[in-house]
């Protein structure tokens, strides 16, 4: 056969290939251009968690004019087109602040482990389109990111916020300290930032927002994400695997809020494999900047009794781990090491996020390690162990994106701390 005759039908295959390939692309252009289009007057998307996530959620956004929009949401994509969607929810309340119109919807009865799609829609037109997973029901591996302390530089906020983006965990712990001034316009931007996190195809993370002492304002916290008023709550993910404490460092430890914390860790001590607690003020500052976190101390006591595994703290702008440890008033600092101790608590944070980074320059005997950089915590939960790994925001536009069917396998380009050389992941065994 003629050499020519034979390339003729290979060249046309490739064309048709390629052509083909084309009008794929073409569409899902076009698709996500509609999927991110927002006609109406709508802004500053947040969800938030406080309350039992596997079937509640609290959706707020800030209506820029007219009457609150209506969420259309359910467990199938339509897209924005809202009439399609099989549920729809009008604002349980209204909250005008710092120049906001701060809607609420409080989302009940989802379904456990599913992922929910939703829009917008006011007089003037529909959202861009939404999803979110609840969490699981029954044990199960997640992954969440905690840290703190976002106040000054825009963009190491922005750029820790794209890097969660990226990473894209179950749910974001924010741990305080989101703001330096608390008023309208820092509030506003913060908020603008947060948007960050949404990725391009409209994945939502949803938020644990904690109060930090920059959050001055009591009220600040309740009415830019819904929390209860005193800002601290509880909840758990996978039945008996996981609970999570929102604690408030800015309201004394050892009245209401401390009542309540050692009733709710005495009831869940023996039933929970991983008991954790975030807040803002550490017990002990691993910078000479600091003070000593007053408050928090008084919970060392009550976080041993209940066995609590892992807490996660901010404000001292630098970063740290600690061996597991146990109250001691004849060790360094109140504590000493106990990595035998089944009830012993480690310690992490604490809170690099975009304010000005402090000299870690106070260590204990059994300080694992503490440096000076922006990052935050990305752990993974499993039914066996907890894993730490310290991630450093550099580099962010580098980094790839995670692998949703292996959610802790690191992203290409992602850098991790190896605190003084050794491990980047530290383990918490289960009890």
């Amino acid at each position: 056969m003629n050499v020519q005759k034979r390339i003729q039908p290979i060249r046309k295959y490739i064309l048709l290939a390629l052509a083909s390939a084309l009008n794929l692309a073409a569409p899902a252009s076009a698709q996500t251009k509609e999927r991110n289009t927002n006609t109406s007057q709508t802004e500053k998307y947040r969800l938030v968690w406080f309350e039992d996530p596997t079937t509640k959620a609290t959706f707020v956004w800030n209506q820029l004019a007219g009457d609150p929009a209506t969420l259309y949401y359910g467990l199938k994509d339509q897209e924005r087109q809202k009439g399609k969607y099989s549920n729809r929810a009008k604002v349980n309340h209204v909250v005008k602040y710092d120049g906001m119109t701060n809607c609420f919807v409080r989302l009940q009865n989802l379904v456990p482990n599913s992922w929910y799609f939703m829009c917008l829609g006011d007089d003037f037109g529909v959202s861009r389109r939404f999803y979110f997973k609840t969490a699981p029901d029954k044990p199960e591996a997640f992954t969440f990111i905690c840290g703190g302390d976002s106040r000054n530089f825009r963009d190491v906020r922005q750029a820790a916020n794209t890097l969660c983006k990226k990473l894209a965990p179950l749910f974001v712990a924010f741990t305080g300290d989101m703001i330096s001034q608390d008023n309208a316009e820092e509030w506003s931007h913060w908020l603008d930032d947060w948007q960050l996190t949404i990725s391009e195809k409209g994945h939502l993370l949803p938020i644990a927002p904690h109060r930090g002492n920059h959050e001055a304002r009591p009220e600040s916290i309740p009415k830019h994400f819904g929390m209860p008023e005193d800002s601290y709550a509880a909840f758990s993910i996978g039945s008996d695997l996981f609970r999570y404490y929102i604690l408030n460092s800015e309201i004394p430890a050892d009245g209401t809020q401390g009542a309540w914390l050692s009733n709710d860790l005495k009831k869940n001590a023996n039933g929970v494999t991983h008991l954790v607690a975030g807040y803002h003020k550490p017990m002990l500052p691993h910078t000479s900047g600091k003070a000593l976190g007053r408050n928090p101390a008084k919970w060392a006591k009550t976080f041993y009794e209940a066995g609590l595994d892992l807490a996660m703290e901010s404000d001292s702008h630098v970063m740290k781990r600690t061996l597991p440890l146990r109250p001691d008033a004849g060790g360094k600092g109140g504590f000493k090491a106990a990595p035998d101790d089944p009830n012993a608590t480690t310690y992490l944070g604490e809170g690099c996020w975009g304010a000005p980074l402090r000299k870690a320059d106070v260590a204990f005997p059994w300080t694992v390690g503490a440096e000076s950089f922006n990052g935050f915590d990305w752990i993974h939960v499993t039914p066996k162990a907890m894993y730490d790994k310290t991630v450093k925001v550099e580099n962010v536009v580098r980094i790839g994106e995670i692998d949703p069917k292996k959610p802790y396998e690191n992203p290409a380009g992602i850098s991790l701390w190896a605190p003084r050389g050794g491990d980047e992941v530290l383990t918490i065994l289960a009890d």
